[in-house]
């Protein structure tokens, strides 16, 4: 509440490397144990807690809560209803029984994994990181482009079906098994599913002096982003915010449209790119075509004689020796379409600024090469990305607003003026998602300040994960209560006078700005500048970051806010769901909530209705609470009509449909060619699970 704000703000605004605790100082080591202290203390008590009674019982409706995994865009929390029924498997052929045999002869015996949902080392790879979890006949995990393309062919010869996946991190359940009851049955009765796992193809390497990097399905961006900074520190990768500690592949950027921080650079997209599709001749033998669109001079098609050597084979010659160390000369893009086609969304500033009635970016897009987009129906194996200049020059700000309709228009007219001066990231934050921040978000945001987003943090989230699913009662709350509790006794993650403007007024954002060439930073001041003076102090208040620790602050103090928002609920015992959109860029108000002609489904009010953005580009997270007892399923289906029908906006915007949206007919077309035969990811987007798409 804003009452609580303003009792821990006054104590606890220090952005150095101690912090005041009630009237104590403690280190940043002592902040950083302190935290890691909540995770070790709720895992000591659920191993010495008995079992008591549930929360729920069958004749009480189900208590729903968010999974709190840090967003960068589009997602929605699970329905107990989303999950298609189970249907007998028949028994299995011959030829599926011996695909396990088969794979390991492939990738090694120590590759290949049971699909059972009962194996610990399986589970990963069989349940979603938010929503979907099912069994499969295997787990492949190939280490070359050609294992992979010799595992796809024996699994479609198979007659079975393949669940392409990267590191897990999908929201929409679109990178696991649907369903199944340990033999692969996965809600497709006579072909079961193999999950692919591409996380060990990697490698990375720069072609074209540091302009572009070539990365294999496998590669994160995290790790991108520590890579391209050491071989070239005036450029980055795409995605430098975000969901950063969790280290999706890069190839699943461009399969769901990924980057929702990265207003500059757009969303992530490519139309360079090596990937495998699946067909059958008249034969009906299976055909395995690998389109290579990658654009690198020597490994076109056109470079190779048939018989004599190819892509696959260069690429993964010129892959093991970068992951053993070996120096090579630096390739570089041919002069051919390919060559000189998109390595990112070239198009986006001038799309983000165009003040019209459509959406910058959504889910539902059909424009580019296959891969974009694709949601698992292709199997991409390499893909070029740019990379950008750094600005030689930034300055960050917290900015609050008086009202929406101020904020919206400082959108218009300072951040999206013209495409040249877009600022790095603009991100949103209303009232109750402050408040929820500030009460519940402490812990995990200054683990962040001290520890950084990266791989530290990524596995303390794991361990967080981990102790949630052990198996006594009240396990999956267990964290969560702990951090709550712990929250008054930790510091604010925002310096005072941040914290005192979060506290008076009810509409916010991290700003970050950069000197790019031509004075881009100079004319954003003086544009902001001129905004302030003719709409006054009373209505904004503009406040510039003193140093990196400040900067670090806001950072953190932003991408907690899904985390938080799960303790929060935790905390106070309440129901929480999320949804997420892309409304109009010339709109921004909020969808209404309750009845009127346009959508027949009444909404019950929520006890907290946090709304944060990617401001630029009208992507909004929405997570709302409700007291227990609300059937908060029949909530989200009359918001998310109140976005379509209301306000003109779409769904979803990110991270894909996956089993919990239904694509729009073009796009459930285009998929439909990509895989006429769907092996590939049956049933994401509403698609059927049958052999050509069958009803």
């Amino acid at each position: 509440s804003t009452s609580t704000s303003t009792s821990t703000s006054t104590s606890s605004s220090s952005t150095g490397s101690s912090f005041a605790l009630r009237g104590r100082t403690i280190g940043a080591p002592a902040a950083l144990a302190l935290a890691s202290l909540s995770l070790a203390t709720g895992y000591a008590i659920g191993c010495g807690s008995n079992n008591g009674d549930s929360h729920n019982n069958e004749h009480q409706r189900p208590h729903v809560l968010p999974s709190g995994l840090p967003r960068s865009c589009c997602s929605c929390e699970s329905s107990p209803s989303s999950s298609p029924p189970k249907q007998q498997a028949p028994p299995l052929t011959e030829e599926q029984r011996n695909l396990p045999t088969k794979l390991r002869s492939i990738v090694g015996k120590d590759r290949v994994l049971s699909g059972s949902l009962s194996e610990a080392s399986s589970a990963p790879y069989l349940k979603g990181a938010r929503l979907g979890q099912g069994s499969a006949l295997a787990i492949v995990k190939p280490q070359t482009i050609q294992e992979a393309i010799d595992c796809l062919k024996s699994i479609v010869d198979a007659d079975c079906t393949i669940i392409p996946q990267g590191a897990n991190t999908g929201l929409t359940g679109g990178s696991t098994p649907r369903g199944g009851d340990g033999d692969g049955n996965s809600n497709t009765p006579n072909r079961p599913a193999v999950v692919m796992s591409m996380r060990d193809l990697d490698v990375a390497f720069p072609i074209d002096n540091g302009k572009h990097v070539v990365c294999l399905a496998g590669t994160g961006i995290s790790d991108l982003s520590a890579k391209v900074a050491s071989w070239f520190p005036d450029r980055e990768s795409h995605s430098v915010l975000g969901s950063m500690f969790l280290n999706p592949t890069t190839a699943a950027g461009v399969a769901y449209g990924s980057g929702g921080t990265q207003l500059r650079k757009g969303p992530a997209r490519t139309d360079r790119a090596l990937y495998a599709k699946v067909d059958r001749d008249k034969w009906g033998e299976n055909i395995i075509t690998i389109v290579n669109t990658l654009g690198i001079d020597g490994i076109e098609d056109t470079d190779f004689q048939p018989g004599k050597g190819s892509v696959v084979e260069q690429l993964d010659t010129y892959a093991r020796d970068v992951k053993e160390g070996y120096r090579r000369t630096m390739g570089k893009s041919s002069k051919s379409k390919f060559g000189t086609a998109q390595a990112s969304d070239a198009k986006y500033p001038q799309k983000v600024c165009r003040d019209d009635g459509a959406v910058s970016r959504f889910n539902a897009d059909t424009e580019g090469e296959d891969c974009n987009r694709s949601e698992g129906k292709v199997l991409i194996l390499a893909t070029v990305h740019n990379t950008f200049p750094k600005p030689a020059q930034s300055k960050t700000y917290w900015i609050s607003f008086a009202d929406l309709e101020t904020a919206l228009a400082f959108r218009r007219e300072v951040c999206l003026d013209n495409p040249s001066d877009l600022p790095v990231s603009v991100e949103y934050m209303d009232r109750d998602s402050f408040d929820v921040v500030d009460g519940a978000g402490r812990v995990m945001g200054n683990l962040i300040k001290v520890i950084g987003a990266g791989s530290i943090m990524g596995k303390l989230w794991q361990l967080k994960l981990w102790i949630e699913a052990l198996p006594f009662d009240g396990a999956p709350l267990l964290c969560d209560k702990v951090l709550y509790n712990l929250n008054g006794f930790t510091p604010a993650l925002l310096p005072s006078r941040m914290m005192d403007a979060g506290i008076s007024m009810d509409h916010h954002v991290a700003m970050s700005i950069g000197e790019f060439g031509e004075g881009t930073l100079d004319r954003a001041l003086e544009r902001l500048d001129k905004f302030v003076k003719d709409r006054g102090e009373d209505k904004i208040k503009v406040y510039e970051c003193s140093g990196k620790s400040e900067e670090t602050s806001l950072m953190a103090f932003r991408f907690v806010a899904a985390a938080a928002f799960r303790t929060w609920c935790v905390g106070n015992g309440k129901q929480g769901i999320s949804i997420d959109y892309a409304l109009p860029k010339n709109g921004g108000a909020v969808p209404a909530l309750g009845k009127d002609d346009s959508v027949e489904t009444s909404q019950p009010i929520p006890v907290k209705r946090m709304r944060y953005s990617h401001f630029g580009c009208n992507v909004v997270h929405e997570d709302l609470a409700f007291e227990a007892g609300v059937d908060v399923h029949s909530a989200k289906m009359a918001l998310k009509k109140s976005v379509e029908y209301r306000s003109q906006g779409k769904l979803p915007a990110e991270h894909g449909h996956g089993t919990e949206y239904h694509a729009p007919e073009a796009t459930q077309q285009r998929w439909k060619k990509m895989d006429p035969l769907n092996v590939f990811n049956p049933g994401v987007g509403g698609l059927s699970t049958k052999f050509r798409y069958q009803e």
